[in-house]
């Protein structure tokens, strides 16, 4: 073998060749050829060949919603990939980063060629159309049956539950696009779910409310701009884990550069210890109570020492803020300043009141009024996780609130925006966009969109109360109590069985359904309380596609792999079911899939270099190769030629310190000229007391309280105040002392991932418990514990922190649901399996702010996740 000492090379170069010859060993193994003689010829200084000559670099698509976009590319050699690399497209600097993935995007080849890939088409051993026995679905074995058989079971099945019971009775169990399966959209619609998802109090229509865009979305800076800051706060937000690809290095940037960095959070993130910033440790679900006590202070501090307040910029960017800023439509005579003051209630919001609630000490509270003073030079982001507990709803107009009272908005080194995906840190329009596929947009004509934590409880109460259709663009809307009668369920591209609130119901309503659907890769939740599997390709199977990531790049994809086993594309599916239901496929796409791809390619557009703002084609397209790709367009002229803009794998625009994008700061047109350029809100201001909210608030009707127009503080149905045995704080304990709350986890992307091996080996998915908290229950790290809920139970290894407030609970997001039928305990520590159906008064999920309970387990000791089978259909 080649020695270190005789070739003087370095170890990664060792551990290069080592590698080399490994591969090339197998190879020759698979020819014929022994490993043994591949191993005397590196003896004798004869490498064999390197098994990459020939081979093929292709950029295969890292899809999921992890919150990155990042470069991914594979080797093909005869059909098989045997390398994998990231972005080389160029140098790295700060200016231009390369887009390099993490070790998610190293682990897509397990995706799609993993050993627990779903060959073919499957049906439930005892389901028949004649006697569903839907209390065996997660139970019962399955079978292997043909495409032909598949379409018609699904066909025959759609056909007779919507004569019998009319198309509400179908239920699309994905949340986020209500437009999602084309067959039961063409075949007349069906019930939908709107869920309030990753984004919370957020998506309470904030536009026209209280100013801001939903989801806060788009407000932040250029990341060019975090260098003028003094302070960057990062509000209920880990960016290293849920924002991958370049935000943590623009960040990096900023910190070698001077910048301050707090965190407010229940745990010393990953982040947090990255950019050794200052931890402000607070109770999850109690921010309002936090935030309130920060206004309080910095008030005081003002009237005390001077230049805490930005009053100039209350005056004439806002409403609502005290008596002499009255909002037009103002029904009461109430504003935000006397509320915090006490004049409404008796109880002034002092950091002493909100110390009691938030757990963060009085002279934190006190240090982080400082902070955000209109003195320094703040970005004040937030994440979302603030936004996804019961009581949550005036957390948007509070964070708001105190960027205003900053003075942080619209001016080099001040931003208070949402620091969310890809776009963490980044903010600014994108500088390249992806075309359209050309394919038509469907509606759907069912009226029907079930609130999630009420989905599964109306599938047997047959009553739910509508609230909006957030992700649809309908926003939220005055609730009306509706009714439906479903008996079938559909699968399609979200998870919301196993992301979705209150899942041991939803165990219960797959079971006393007549018939559930799902498309899948692999033997996930879904399509293990299915009666039908249809086995669909992963993005490496299909012609190809484009992905948007932060403002200055756009990935494009290309096909690795012919579709493996019996699989089908998404398009092809639906084709077939179409079919089968009469309805000519060519409807609903009348261009194929490589068509859509070349539309897409042909309409993506890149911004000016001229300083203008305008956009033109990115891509030149020939005829020679529309004629090479057998579609039809017409040759236009851009920036890179079609070749090279899909072997690069994409297209980033080139950034330097200073350039003209440099200058985007969020709202910076209202801020020059806020009467030409005036918010969506009555005032056209941010409205700190808004009458639209609390109108929009009372008309939800999910609560019995009255939302008044300023932010208030309110008690959750389900949270700290609960801990305690009479609801008050400082009271007896109750039988559920601890706050849980459901990190993203770098193990998977939602709930992606959770089956592949390599992942489950390098992030175990313990449940996070503070260190004291755990001592005193006798745990220590690695033992396997019992987390309860009054919902659900599950089992899950220990990891005893220092750096996680005691009273807390964390069950890191997305595991596959795993329960001992005869336990009824989750083995798998799936998070919703522990929520029920709570629900904010307006319709806002309580995913971050639950009660439960935790001891050492009695029984046997949890196995690895790593070391547990997986979950493999072997049907020949």
């Amino acid at each position: 073998m080649v020695s270190i000492e005789s070739k003087n090379i370095s170890r990664r170069g060792f551990l290069g060749a080592a590698a080399a010859v490994a591969v090339g060993a197998a190879a020759l193994s698979a020819t014929g050829c022994s490993a043994e003689a591949s191993l005397d010829a590196a003896d004798k200084h004869e490498l064999p060949t390197d098994p990459a000559d020939g081979g093929t670099w292709v950029a295969a698509a890292c899809w999921h919603n992890c919150g990155g976009r990042c470069m991914n590319k594979v080797m093909v050699k005869d059909g098989a990939v045997i390398r994998q690399k990231t972005d080389d497209t160029h140098e790295d600097s700060p200016d231009y980063p390369q887009q390099r993935g993490c070790v998610r995007g190293k682990a897509q080849q397990q995706q799609c060629f993993g050993a627990d890939r779903l060959k073919y088409p499957m049906k439930r051993k005892s389901w028949s159309p004649e006697n569903p026995n839907g209390e065996l679905r997660g139970k019962d074995e399955w079978e292997r049956i043909s495409w032909d058989e598949a379409i018609d079971y699904v066909a025959g099945q759609f056909k007779s539950i919507k004569e019998k019971y009319g198309n509400q009775a179908f239920l699309l169990g994905s949340y986020g696009s209500r437009y999602a399966f084309a067959p039961l959209l063409a075949y007349g619609g069906h019930t939908s779910v709107a869920d309030s998802t990753s984004h919370g109090s957020y998506l309470l229509n904030p536009d026209t409310t209280i100013g801001i865009p939903s989801t806060d979305a788009g407000t932040c800076n250029d990341r060019t701009d975090m260098l003028n800051a003094d302070t960057i706060v990062f509000y209920a937000s880990n960016p290293a884990w849920s924002a991958p690809g370049t935000p943590s290095y623009h960040y990096l940037r900023a910190k070698e550069a001077g910048v301050k960095f707090i965190t407010v959070d229940p745990i010393y993130t990953a982040s947090a210890q990255m950019l050794d910033a200052y931890w402000i440790p607070i109770r999850t679900g109690t921010d309002t109570a936090f935030m309130l006590g920060v206004a309080s202070e910095m008030l005081r501090l003002d009237a005390e020492e001077g230049d805490v307040i930005d009053w100039g910029f209350l005056d004439k960017y806002t409403v609502g803020f005290d008596a002499d800023h009255k909002p037009a439509d103002l029904k009461e005579d109430v504003n935000f300043r006397d509320y915090v003051e006490g004049a409404y209630d008796g109880q002034p919001k002092t950091a002493e009141w909100a110390s009691n609630i938030c757990g963060v000490p009085m002279e934190q509270i006190t240090y982080f009024a400082r902070e955000i003073g209109k003195t320094r030079n703040v970005w004040m982001l937030h994440n979302f996780a603030a936004a996804r507990c019961n009581g949550s709803e005036n957390v948007p107009q509070l964070f708001m609130t105190l960027g205003a009272m900053g003075g942080h908005f619209g001016k080099p080194g001040n931003c208070t925006a949402n620091n969310y995906h890809a776009n963490a840190g980044n903010g600014g329009p994108a500088l390249v966009k992806a075309g359209k596929t050309g394919l038509p947009s469907l509606e759907n004509p069912i009226d029907g969109v079930i609130p999630g934590p009420q989905v599964w409880e109306a599938c047997f109460s047959g009553t739910y109360r509508q609230v909006g259709d957030w992700y649809a663009g309908d926003g939220s809307q005055a609730g009306v109590d509706k009714t439906c009668d479903i008996h079938c369920i559909v699968h399609d591209e979200n998870a919301y069985l196993q992301t979705g609130p209150n899942m041991k119901r939803g165990i219960e309503a797959h079971r006393k359904m007549d018939f559930v659907v799902a498309k899948a890769q692999f033997m996930n939740t879904q399509a293990r309380y299915s009666d039908i599997v249809l086995p669909v390709t992963t993005k490496w199977e299909v012609p190809g596609g484009l992905d948007a990531s932060n403002r200055e790049f756009l990935f494009c994809y290309s096909q690795v792999t012919e579709p493996l086993y019996e699989a089908k594309t998404d398009q092809e599916i639906n084709a077939l079911i179409l079919e089968a239901l009469g309805i000519d496929p060519a409807t609903v796409y009348p261009i194929s899939e490589k068509q859509a791809f070349f539309n897409q390619l042909a309409g993506t557009t890149v911004v000016k270099e001229d300083g203008s703002g305008a956009y033109e084609p990115l891509i030149s397209i020939t005829e020679d190769d529309i004629e090479r790709w057998g579609v039809e367009g017409k040759p236009q002229t851009g920036r890179v030629g079609l070749q090279e803009f899909i072997e690069n794998g994409g297209y980033q625009v080139k950034r330097a310190l200073g350039d003209q994008y440099s200058a985007f700061l969020g709202y910076a047109d209202f801020i020059a000229d806020p009467d030409a350029n005036p918010l969506d809100t009555a005032s056209g201001k941010f409205e700190i007391t808004s009458q639209a909210k609390a109108d929009l608030y009372n008309s939800i009707g999910l609560t019995d309280r009255t939302y008044q127009p300023y932010p208030e503080y309110i008690v959750p149905s389900i949270g700290y105040e609960t801990t305690f045995k009479n609801g008050e704080i400082g009271g007896e304990a109750g039988e559920y002392p601890y706050l849980m709350f459901n990190p993203h986890y770098f193990r998977r992307s939602h709930t992606v991932f959770d089956n592949c091996p390599w992942m489950r080996e390098a992030w175990p998915n313990p449940v996070f418990l503070n260190a004291s908290d755990a001592a005193e229950k006798g745990i220590e790290d690695g033992d396997t514990v019992r987390v309860w809920t009054k919902y659900g139970e599950v089992l899950r290894k220990a990891c005893c922190l220092e750096n996680m407030r005691p009273g807390q609970v964390g069950i890191p997001h997305g595991s596959w649901v795993n329960v001992d039928e005869e336990t009824g305990i989750d083995l798998a520590g799936a998070d919703n399996y522990l929520i029920g159906n709570d629900i904010s008064g307006c319709g806002v999920t309580s995913y971050n702010n639950n009660n439960c309970n935790f001891e050492k387990y009695a029984g046997a000791a949890l196995e690895d996740d790593c070391d547990q089978p997986m979950r493999i259909v072997d049907l020949g």
